[in-house]
This record gives structure tokens, sequence and C-alpha cells, in this order.
């Protein structure tokens, strides 16, 4: 017959408990941020490139001009 700890599941359940509302507190932070945002008139926010992608570079003509 199975056996529950009812010890072990207390304090799993509570440090759950804790990690959610770091995570609620977080999200909040965020929210306030962007509702701040919102506040200050900004619509949108152009983001850098992603650095996980090699950069795209230019090319430069290296073709000398014809005289």
């Amino acid at each position: 017959m199975p056996l529950i700890d009812v010890e072990e599941n207390i304090n799993q359940l509570q440090v759950k408990i804790e990690q959610m509302t770091h995570d609620i507190f977080r999200m909040q932070g965020v929210l306030q941020t962007f509702e701040g945002f919102k506040k200050g008139g900004l619509k949108t926010i152009d983001l850098p490139s992603d650095p996980n992608q090699p950069p795209v570079e230019e090319l430069v003509s290296i073709q000398e001009k014809p005289e």
C-alpha cells in the first residue's frame, strides 16, 4: 500500500507557493512598466536584432569607378 509523507507534501507545496508568488510579483512589475509606457504615449518598441543571429553585414562595392 502506497504511503504519502504529509510533512514532505506540506514543504513541497510551500516551496511551490513561494515560487509562484515571486513570479506573480515579477509579472505585476512588468505590467506596471508597460502601463507606464502606454501612459507616456508609447505605442511600439523597436528592438535591436536578435543577438543569437549572426549579424548581417552590408555589402560594400569594391568596383572602381570607371574613368
